[in-house]
C-alpha cells in the first residue's frame, strides 16, 4: 500500500483549427497571458507483483490542476470623465484575475519496472488514470479583494483519460516499509470542454510517499 501526495506545476495545452478571426484572437490572446501555477495531489494505490521485478499498481488520488488566467484593467462607469477618459479611484478596483482550478478523482492503473532489489532501487512507471471531474475552485484577484467560488461547470467534460511517464527511486527503511520518490509527467488525453479552441491539461511534478508490505 501506497501513500503519496505531490506538488506539481499544471497548465494547459490549447490547439484550434478554425479560421474565424475573432477564435484566433481570443487563442492568441490566451497563449500570450495565461501562465502555469504549482499545485497538487494526495492519495493512496495498491501494488501487486506480477512477475519478476513488474508490478502493476492502482488506487485513488485526488488531483487539483490549474492555470493563471489573464491580469485585466477594469473601468467603471462612475470613473468616466464625460470626454472619453477616466478619473482614478481608490475605492474601486482597477484590475481583475481569475485562477481556475479543477478537481479530479484520479484512478490510476501504472505498471512499474524496477531495475534491482537492494536497499536502493530505481524505476520507471508507465500508465494512465480514467479521471472523474468533480468540480472548479476560481480564485477571484482584485487588487482590493480575493475571493474564492466552487461550481461545477456543466459544460466541463465529465471523465477524461490521463496518461502519465515517470523515473524515481524506491529506499528500504526495513523490510516492511520503503519510500520513493519520483519526477512525474501528466497529461490530459481527454480536451477540456468542447469547444473551437481544443484545452488539454497537463502537469509536471514530484510525487514522494511511503509503501508499506501487507503480505
Amino acid at each position: 500500500i501506497d501513500f503519496i501526495g505531490s506538488i506539481d506545476y499544471s497548465y494547459r495545452a490549447l490547439s484550434t483549427s478554425t479560421t474565424i478571426l475573432g477564435i484566433n484572437n481570443t487563442f492568441e490572446n490566451r497563449e500570450r497571458t495565461e501562465t502555469g501555477k504549482l499545485n497538487w495531489r494526495v492519495g493512496f494505490n495498491y501494488n501487486k507483483k506480477i512477475a519478476e521485478r513488474l508490478y502493476l499498481k492502482s488506487g485513488v488520488r485526488l488531483a487539483s490542476v490549474g492555470f493563471k488566467g489573464e491580469k485585466k484593467d477594469i473601468r467603471w462607469a462612475s470613473q468616466h470623465d464625460g470626454m472619453g477618459g477616466f478619473i482614478p479611484d481608490p475605492t474601486v478596483a482597477s484590475e481583475i484575475q481569475f485562477i481556475p482550478d479543477f478537481l479530479f478523482l484520479e484512478l490510476p492503473l501504472v505498471g512499474r519496472f524496477e531495475f534491482a532489489n537492494k536497499k536502493i532501487t530505481p524505476f520507471v512507471e508507465l500508465g494512465f488514470s480514467p479521471t472523474i471531474y468533480l468540480k472548479t475552485r476560481t480564485e477571484i484577484i482584485t487588487d482590493l479583494s480575493e475571493e474564492l467560488i466552487s461550481s461545477k461547470e456543466d459544460s466541463f467534460n465529465n471523465l477524461h483519460l490521463v496518461g502519465s511517464l515517470s523515473a524515481g527511486i524506491n529506499y528500504n527503511l526495513t523490510e516492511q516499509l520503503q519510500l520513493f520518490g519520483q519526477p512525474i509527467f501528466r497529461y490530459h488525453f481527454t480536451k477540456s470542454e468542447n469547444t473551437p479552441i481544443e484545452e488539454r491539461l497537463f502537469s509536471g511534478g514530484l510525487e514522494m510517499g511511503v509503501r508499506k508490505k501487507i503480505n
